[in-house]
């Protein structure tokens, strides 16, 4: 119990590191005098930082153990995001934001890892205590980063982010450090390029980068579309958005009886796809004056984000013991990259006009679908099912 607690928080502080950012820009800037679309910065260094460190973390937690990753990761998270709180000179800032971002690599895609180094059914409900702890952590920072900001200063959200990830750091010590078993350390690995020829692995990660990175490139700009075809407030579109998260959450904490009753986490994740491309389809190809016309397909679209995420994730798990750190860092690593390049390529998309956004959804969703799709009889039973 204690571990899935864990696990869930260091989620969620990675989660909320990395939307926390979108509601501050502005008294970022201003405090240290750049615009506020050059603090836009910080997000690209981290992303940066976690998709490139990820894999290279993940091998090294394969043989050298997750605690042994994870619990410094922790430590050196807090101690930068506090560093950033507390610098006044932007380039400084820059780079702490690297730092965090390596940092991250070494705590999400671990705690991914260590939920499936858990046996049988366990495994399954672990992660999904990382996934609802990422979900949450990422629907609630905008708020809380907005709330700290006016009640203090942007720098209090980082400072109190970066002592939560030392206590966090501090409760991993205490509780897990001798209980964990990592008997199952590898001493000779292979290279990470030849991780991905395992059996459905090169698939899978593709799948992260296709259908989880393009979905949540093309899900942000769900916002910028209710504004610009309604007339409704700022906050109400963030709180639509904290509205779906739960609803993503709900999903979250069902996946294990669909995995069961679908027959596989894969193919819950097919299906969840699936049920994607009609929901976006709707949203970005209509021009509704009233919100509540979208809101149905909003609320399928983010249940079945709920869904799939955890399901992937699952299924990348279970297709190999050894070198399950190394896979999981992977598919984290192509899933940063997938949103950095299919939101830039869903916001060109968005600006020829909106139902060209609907197609690009379609192709990725539509792409994740088809490479997942089993092989002959070579897939492999899952015991996260």
């Amino acid at each position: 119990m204690m571990q899935s607690m864990i696990l869930f928080l260091v989620a969620f502080l990675v989660g909320a590191d990395e939307l926390m950012l979108g509601s501050i820009l502005e008294p970022i800037g201003n405090d240290l005098s750049v615009q506020p679309s050059q603090v836009t910065l910080f997000i690209t260094a981290y992303s940066l930082a976690i998709a490139i460190c990820a894999p290279y973390l993940g091998r090294l937690s394969d043989r050298v153990g997750r605690i042994r990753i994870m619990v410094p990761a922790c430590f050196v998270f807090g101690v930068a995001s506090i560093t950033t709180g507390i610098v006044h000179d932007f380039e400084l800032a820059i780079a702490t934001r690297v730092i965090t971002g390596i940092a991250s690599a070494g705590m999400l895609p671990i705690a991914f890892a260590l939920a499936g180094d858990a046996k049988g059914n366990r495994a399954m409900r672990q992660i999904v205590m990382v996934q609802a702890g990422l979900t949450l952590g990422m629907i609630t920072s905008p708020a809380i980063g907005a709330l700290l900001t006016q009640l203090l200063s942007w720098r209090a959200a980082f400072i109190i982010l970066g002592v939560a990830a030392l206590f966090v750091g501090a409760m991993s010590v205490v509780s897990m450090n001798n209980k964990h078993n990592e008997s199952k350390k590898s001493d000779t690995l292979p290279p990470i390029t030849d991780v991905i020829h395992l059996p459905g692995a090169l698939r899978a990660i593709l799948a992260m980068c296709l259908g989880l990175g393009g979905g949540i490139g093309v899900f942000n700009l769900i916002g910028l579309h209710i504004r610009d075809t309604s007339d409704l407030a700022l906050g109400w579109v963030g709180a639509i958005y904290a509205a779906l998260g739960i609803v993503s959450v709900v999903g979250n904490m069902c996946v294990a009886r669909a995995s069961r009753w679908l027959g596989s986490s894969r193919a819950v994740m097919r299906v969840a796809l699936m049920v994607c491309i009609p929901c976006s389809a709707w949203v970005f190809s209509n021009e509704m004056s009233t919100v509540t016309a979208y809101l149905p397909a909003l609320v399928l679209w983010s249940l079945a984000g709920g869904f799939g995420s955890p399901a992937l994730q699952a299924h990348i798990a279970s297709l190999s013991d050894e070198y399950r750190g190394v896979l999981m860092s992977s598919g984290m690593s192509m899933m940063h990259f997938g949103v950095a390049i299919w939101s830039a390529l869903a916001g060109f998309a968005y600006s020829v006009g909106n139902e060209w956004v609907a197609v690009v959804a379609l192709l990725l969703f539509g792409s994740a679908v088809v490479i997942l799709k089993p092989v002959g009889n070579t897939e492999q039973s899952e015991r996260y099912s």
